[in-house]
């Protein structure tokens, strides 16, 4: 088949799609505002300075391409492609407004439910997804019918860590950070990416905890000193080579929130990856998913962690025997088998 894709970040949800279908010969062309990690493996790759540009595009791959499979947030490329063809168009949901943030718990100037995604996803002629209870969400609130898929963010297996760096053991967090001061009015339901009140508790507690994210400011810096280990923002391949040197992963928050409870995360199965479990916190969908495959554990509290923090070894073994299976080429044929239902 031939592909192209569409992403405003070129987040790494798209690499980890994009090469096992190309390993499989299927041609995987990219159509985005910055270019993403390993960009030299795709077929080829048009990097947009703005809208005109990405028309622009839509319309040179419009007659080489079977199937566009654009990837939120935001979710408008939809829109912009069915204005330009009439090939299907499937809207990958990455992330929603509408699991930010609960109906009975709904602060003021807080978004559930905005235009830009409301639209795309009627207008999409399928859509795919990180858990099922994501897609569940989105399609009762929407009443949504198009066909659907699932697909958690698996990591292609030549991801995969043997060889480990200098050991650093400790808590590891890696993904995005927001402080308090910045997840306020419309941001509200950003705060499950507050991790100072976590970072403190494992400071109380004598526990290391490392934080690898893409931020570098001062704000940030300074809130963390003291707290946490901060390491230096590195590519994907470096990140998961990193992670080996840590005892566990850390996966949802200290405190409960709608997004952990009902989202899936690229990190975890970057841990995986890396050969490190991960632990869970107030995080249903992964709580669920490390309980069932026996590769990791399920915690309420920092402290709860403390006391069972020996089981990182047992857990390790575990994780070894089953990780390949969550490698994303023995998933892959499901995308392929959703793209067909189109075409």
């Amino acid at each position: 088949m031939k592909i192209t894709m569409l992403s405003y970040h070129g987040c790494i949800r798209v690499v980890k799609m994009a090469l096992p279908l190309l390993k499989k010969g299927h041609e995987v062309n990219l159509i985005t505002f910055r270019l993403p990690s390993q960009s030299k493996k795709f077929t080829s790759i048009v990097v947009c300075n703005d809208m005109e540009n990405m028309q622009e595009a839509v319309k040179i791959y419009e007659p080489i391409t079977d199937i566009f499979h654009c990837h939120n947030e935001p979710s408008w490329f939809v829109t912009m492609v069915k204005e330009l063809t009439s090939k299907p168009v499937i809207l990958d949901v990455h992330d929603t407004f509408l699991t930010r943030s609960e109906p009975e718990n709904q602060i003021k100037g807080v978004y559930r439910e905005i235009t830009d995604e409301r639209n795309n996803f009627y207008l999409a002629d399928g859509l795919n997804f990180c858990t099922d209870y994501v897609r569940d969400d989105v399609y009762k609130h929407y009443n949504l019918t198009q066909p659907s898929l699932v697909l958690p963010s698996y990591v292609p297996a030549n991801w995969y860590q043997y060889d480990g760096l200098e050991w650093l053991g400790g808590l590891v967090y890696e993904g995005k950070v927001m402080l308090k001061t910045e997840t306020v009015g419309i941001s509200a339901g950003f705060n499950y990416c507050d991790y100072e009140d976590l970072a403190k508790q494992c400071t109380e507690m004598n526990m290391a905890f490392h934080i690898y994210t893409v931020r570098t400011d001062n704000a940030y810096l300074d809130t963390y000193k003291g707290i946490a280990l901060l390491h230096e923002p590195c590519g994907i391949l470096d990140l998961v080579s990193f992670l080996t040197r840590h005892d566990w992963g850390l996966v949802g928050n200290s405190f409960r929130s709608s997004q952990w409870q009902r989202t899936s995360s690229n990190k975890m199965f970057e841990y995986i990856a890396a050969g490190i479990p991960p632990v869970v916190m107030n995080a249903q969908w992964s709580a669920g998913f490390v309980n069932r495959e026996e590769v990791g554990i399920v915690v309420e509290s920092v402290e709860e962690l403390g006391k069972r923090w020996g089981e990182h070894r047992p857990q390790r073994a575990n994780l070894v025997k089953r990780r390949y299976d969550f490698a994303m080429e023995n998933h892959i044929h499901e995308l392929e088998e959703f793209y067909k239902v189109f075409l």
